[in-house]
């Protein structure tokens, strides 16, 4: 029985880094309330081997084959800090 009062959760179908070529499958996950994302975005979901990062690749509206929810947005890769400049004497 579902609550009337509580929204629906969206759903989004995402693809597996190992999945290559015109034969991928997608799964289908629940995305949390408050969560904003879009194809092309990198998530973090639960398997049975663990956490991973997986792509979105669609945003449905329902879907009766997710059973899980995304966990949460995958972090960005950490962004290299440029080396500092050598100090001069002439710096003020």
């Amino acid at each position: 029985m579902t609550d009337l009062l509580t929204p629906a959760l969206a759903v989004a179908a995402v693809k597996f880094k190992w999945q290559k070529g015109e034969d991928t499958r997608t799964y289908d996950y629940f995305v949390p309330h408050g969560l904003d994302l879009a194809a092309g975005d990198k998530v973090m979901v639960e398997t049975k081997r663990g956490e991973t990062e997986v792509e979105v690749v669609e945003i449905k509206a329902e879907s009766e084959m997710a059973s899980k929810l995304i966990l949460r947005r995958a972090d960005p890769a950490p962004a290299e800090t440029a080396p500092a400049a050598p100090k001069s004497e002439w710096d003020f």
